[in-house]
């Protein structure tokens, strides 16, 4: 049995920013409690490989909440929804390589970092980036949904960030991320179904046999 670089490399990250945070804000010791916890959700798969979409993500849940821990004690309880987070994406399905989406839920992650250690009222967006953590995680649309989360979170921590409020952004960016508005694949239709006689069955019913073949 060998131990996964990605995997182990997780771990690290959690622990150097927990660590990081409480001996710059003691008061945020707690934290620990729940680095320890996501924590178990690594080291219970540390011999598979996580890859390296997964440690982006973990890594930048971790790094925003350490930052936010040391910006303000009073915003520990952001490592509640890390925790969370971490679990979601360590048993999440999305692809090794899927690295779009690790980058979707690392921008939703830097922006609670950087707008709570601004303004510590802002920490329950944690929230929303958890959801959004959770909504990537479990994904196949790599480049839509990654893509989308960028930019709608980016969008909307430019904005709480210049009028040092409007946290409520949070909400609508989790849920534009998690829709991949303005992202999906569109495709034209190439016909009308003229269904105006169908009934509600016929789609589960499956196709029809007009004249079946007689056996001898």
């Amino acid at each position: 049995m060998t131990i996964k670089a990605t995997s182990l490399l997780a771990l690290i990250a959690i622990w150097a920013s927990t660590i990081l945070a409480v001996i710059d804000e003691p008061d945020g010791w707690w934290a620990i409690i729940f680095a320890f916890l996501a924590s178990g959700a690594i080291a219970s798969r540390l011999w598979r490989s996580i890859g390296l979409s997964k440690l982006i993500a973990i890594a930048a849940i971790w790094a925003a909440t350490g930052l936010a821990i040391a910006a303000d004690p009073d915003a520990t309880w952001v490592s509640i929804f890390a925790f969370l987070a971490t679990g979601a994406v360590s048993f999440g399905v999305m692809r090794r390589d899927a690295i779009a989406l690790g980058v979707g839920i690392a921008a939703a992650w830097a922006v609670v970092g950087v707008v709570t250690a601004q303004d510590e009222e802002a920490a329950w967006i944690s929230i929303f980036a958890f959801l959004t953590a959770g909504a990537l995680a479990n994904s196949h649309g790599e480049w839509a949904r990654g893509g989308s989360a960028v930019v709608w979170w980016g969008l909307a921590g430019g904005i709480m960030l210049a009028a040092d409020g409007w946290y409520w952004l949070s909400i609508p960016a989790f849920l534009l991320s998690a829709s991949s508005i303005g992202f999906g694949d569109f495709e034209i239709p190439r016909r009308i179904d003229w269904d105006f006689f169908d009934r509600d069955d016929d789609d589960e019913a499956g196709p029809r046999v007009v004249n079946p073949p007689r056996t001898p």
